[in-house]
Parts: C-alpha cells; structure tokens; sequence
C-alpha cells in the first residue's frame, strides 16, 4: 500500500472523527449539524463549478441519497443527545457496514466468504460490550442512545447501497459534490419546522469558525478517501478507514469527559477489528 494513500485515508478518518465530535459538543446539535452540512454544501457547489454537474443518470440517486442523508443526520443528533461520543459513534459506524452487507446480498447477490462471518460476530461482540458497560453509568438515557445509533446505522447502511449504484454512473467528485446541497437544502427546511427559525438564524457567532471547519471536514473526509482509492486497493483503504471508530472513542474520552473511556476504547477496538476483518473478507 502506497505510503501516500495510507495517510490520504487516516487524515480522512480523523477528520470523519473530528467532525462527529463538533457536533457533539454544541449546544444545539441539530442547528450545529445543519452548519456542518451547510458548510459542506458551499464547498460542493465550488467543486461542481469547477468540474461540473453530475450526469442526469445518476440524479435520482444523488436525490434519493439526499432524502436518506437527512434521515441519518436526525438520527445522529439525537444519539449525541442522549448518549456520548465514545457510545454513540462505535455502534453507528460498526453497525453500518453489517447493514450494508446483508443490503449487498439481498439487492444484489453479492455473496460473503467465511471469515466476513467472524468479523460481523466481532462488531457484534463490541456493540454489546459498550451497550452493556453504559447501562452501569448514569449516563443520559444510554438506552434511548442505542437505539438511535442503531437508527443512525440503518440510515448509512442505505444510502451507501444507494450511492454504490448512483456513483457508478457519474464522477464521484460530482456526486459527492451534488449530494451535499441537496442534503443541507431538504435538512435546512426540517431544522426551520422544528426550531421555529431559520438556522443560519440560530447560529452563535462564536461557533461560526469551528463549524465551518466541521463542514470543511465532513467533504474533506469523502475527498480524502477518493484521493486514496484512486493509487490503492479498496479493502486496504475501507479497511484503514474504520480507525475512526478508534479515534472517536479516544476524543470522546479524553477531550469530551465521557465516563468509562478505557474500557470504551476497548470496546470500540473490538468493533474496529470486526470492521477491519468484514472489509478485508470482502
């Protein structure tokens, strides 16, 4: 694996990481996560002007991806208002690619090898050790925070099946590009019928800078990811980038206050060697 896309990829999982963690910091993390999109979406519209719209094929999908990407944002943000970083994100990130697999094999008769089996038990493995470890801390509603991470993963799971057909018909830089707007567009109009303003409106002046950056990180972490596919092997790069779910468990630790990070950080290991292995059995 080529020293260059190694690094393309960890700089792609930290910035996922890092982006999830903005979030999970404000005060408001619906109006905080419609910032994050909105700022993304300004930075797809300069990538389509400078390298163009997607084909007319592949717009239903980015439509149809826009529609459920609004779906797992909701679903995210409430995880984070009930659960922890290093709760929240380990279950959503490992859950996810199980959803898309089982999706792969009904939708498109895709068949797993073996060991993808051995890796599947061990996310679940690690998903019922963070469930079971946060049911002893008096945290909010680790209950209710399951289950919107699980939400939150059935969300990824389909719109990824959705974006393998749709990004097969166009350029992916295109697609990523197209989908952000349509995403901060549908998204914007939910944030208004819940928060009863505009949320551009809603925004701190001091949370201007740092959402932007979370917005910025959000492409940047697809950008990255394509840059990296295109000089090295699929299953390295998709396995590499589920150190997230690592980096994420570390953050929610050591700089967000959550309470049994150690034996999270464990467990989300456990979750990321389930990853590793489903990719690399793939």
């Amino acid at each position: 694996m080529p020293l260059a896309a190694l690094g393309l990829v960890l700089a792609s999982a930290l910035l996922h990481a890092t982006w999830n963690a903005i979030v999970k910091a404000g005060d408001d993390r619906l109006v905080a996560a419609w910032a994050t999109t909105a700022a993304g979406a300004v930075l797809g519209i300069i990538l389509l002007a400078a390298g163009g719209l997607p084909s007319a094929a592949s717009l239903a999908f980015v439509g149809a991806s826009g529609v459920v990407h609004v779906a797992y944002i909701i679903a995210l943000t409430r995880a984070y208002d009930d659960g922890d970083l290093s709760l929240v994100y380990p279950v959503a990130r490992g859950i996810a690619p199980v959803v898309a697999t089982a999706g792969a094999m009904v939708a498109f008769g895709e068949n797993l090898p073996g060991p993808a089996y051995a890796g599947v038990g061990l996310i679940a493995l690690g998903v019922l050790l963070l469930g079971a470890l946060s049911r002893r801390v008096s945290a909010p509603t680790p209950a209710r925070a399951l289950a919107w991470s699980l939400a939150t993963a059935l969300c990824t799971g389909v719109y990824t099946l959705i974006d393998r057909q749709g990004v097969r018909l166009t350029s992916p830089v295109s697609y990523i590009s197209a989908l952000f707007p349509i995403h901060a567009s549908l998204f914007c109009v939910y944030v208004t019928w819940r928060r009863r303003a505009l949320p551009w409106r809603l925004i701190a002046r001091n949370r201007l800078g740092i959402l932007g950056m979370s917005g910025a990180f959000s492409l940047g972490a697809y950008l990255l990811v394509l840059s990296a596919l295109a000089i090295s092997r699929v299953g390295y790069i998709a396995a590499l980038r589920e150190t997230s779910v690592l980096i994420a468990a570390w953050v929610g630790w050591r700089h967000l206050g959550d309470l049994q990070g150690p034996t999270r950080l464990a467990s989300s290991g456990i979750v990321a060697a389930g990853l590793v292995l489903l990719v690399a059995a793939r």
